[in-house]
């Protein structure tokens, strides 16, 4: 489905802040690029706007990286840890090394559990602000608990009793907002703020030459209605609930595919082949494999609608991407499908773990073009409306700016 173009003030990066943040980081994504996302260049932006970022992340000593200068403001420290077990210390002494040595304004932290226990541990040993980033919705979440009770559990007491401790709180949607007020985090502290996404990328038209070449490869046919999926195969994205689905829509559509685009050789991926085959659709799904974010735009022109299954879901980059391309998008109803979908205008959204009720809202979108290309119109000038990576970003630096305030002044 390829959309027209939006026009709209470009927004202005403000200039940059005397500001100099350590964060500590889940994953080397950032070093090795094996994600296919935007996280190195979401980085080196919000670098640019401080004088300094210093990002320490989790790296097994199996990686053999090394610390590099990525740009002007921008150093990322891994920390070649022998195991998970020993992140914790591992990146403390590389933090404690970078304070005594480096003028550090705030630790922010990209999760409330293992890197926020080393921003507690930085706060309380060298006087600095802390800022606590959750990127999902874990407290007192009992999917996310009944995943694995004893480990999760005890992130849960754990994170929210971190989240208490620290100066500021970002999380991505209001119902995280929600049960951090409850854990007991005062409402002044926390600020709902999205992933920053380089909206401009999917509100830019694609060649339909490169949508075409596109579809040859993935063998579609030429007047195929394509229901896509983009993400990593794992358990929480519950894939087999959209195969049980799209097996409800290929029965009444003949011409309906889906596309998969991720990791095929995870244990989600190789059992969604499996699923595929025992649901007798393996000839309507077309497991794309990992894509690069910069070749996104193109699955998102290819398609006709835009399913998500997850049980649980923070934000949902991908849901926004979708939009911002004109797509509309069937979602469960996770707190990050609530966050972005407007139930009935740009998109619909389902029970969880229903896949009748998923496929009930794909067939309404697949039986009536014109209602979908409505929901897609909606759904690109919300999107540009509201996720321009610039502002966010902005507002990001400006909670840490917020954030170091608060740390200087003794809270």
């Amino acid at each position: 489905m390829q959309a027209s173009t939006i026009s709209r003030p470009a927004a202005e990066a403000s200039p940059g802040r005397s500001l100099n943040v350590l964060m500590v980081g889940i994953s080397d994504y950032i070093l090795t690029g094996v994600s296919g996302g935007d996280v190195r260049e979401r980085h080196i932006e919000y670098a640019r706007r401080l004088n300094h970022l210093h990002m320490i992340v989790y790296s097994p000593r199996a990686h053999d990286l090394h610390t590099e200068r990525i740009s002007e403001n921008l150093t990322v420290y891994p920390t070649r840890s022998l195991s998970r077990a020993t992140f914790v210390w591992d990146a403390f002494r590389i933090a404690a090394r970078i304070c005594r040595t480096q003028p550090i304004d705030l630790v922010t932290t990209q999760d409330p559990f293992a890197t926020g226990l080393v921003g507690l541990m930085v706060k309380r040993r060298f006087g600095i602000a802390l800022d606590v980033q959750s990127h999902s919705s874990f407290f007192d979440n009992p999917v996310w608990i009944a995943e694995r009770p004893l480990r999760h559990g005890l992130f849960n007491r754990m994170g929210k009793w971190i989240a208490r401790q620290a100066d500021t709180m970002r999380v991505v949607n209001t119902d995280e907002r929600d049960r951090s007020i409850r854990a007991g985090v005062e409402p002044h502290r926390i600020e709902v703020i999205n992933t920053p996404i380089n909206i401009e990328r999917f509100l830019t038209p694609v060649d339909p030459a490169e949508v075409g070449a596109l579809r040859a490869r993935l063998g579609l046919p030429a007047e195929a209605k394509v229901v896509l999926w983009v993400g990593r195969m794992v358990w929480f994205k519950r894939l087999p609930v959209l195969l049980e689905a799209f097996a409800l829509i290929a029965a009444k559509h003949p011409d309906a595919y889906l596309v998969l685009a991720g990791d095929p050789d995870t244990a989600e991926g190789l059992a969604a082949h499996r699923l595929a085959g025992e649901l007798c659709i393996a000839d309507r799904v077309r497991f794309a494999g990992r894509v690069d974010h910069a070749g996104l735009p193109a699955y998102y022109a290819l398609a006709d609608v835009y399913a998500l299954s997850s049980i649980y879901e923070g934000f949902g980059k991908v849901l926004v991407e979708a939009a911002a391309s004109g797509l509309p998008v069937v979602s469960t109803a996770t707190a990050g499908g609530r966050e972005v979908v407007r139930d009935g205008e740009t998109g619909l959204l389902a029970e969880v773990e229903n896949p009748a009720g998923l496929a009930a809202k794909l067939d309404a979108l697949l039986s009536d073009p014109a209602l979908a290309r409505q929901m897609g119109e909606r759904a690109r000038e919300h999107a540009a409306a509201h996720y321009d990576r610039t502002h966010t970003i902005e507002r990001i630096i400006d909670m840490w700016v917020r954030c170091a305030g608060m740390g200087r002044r003794g809270r």
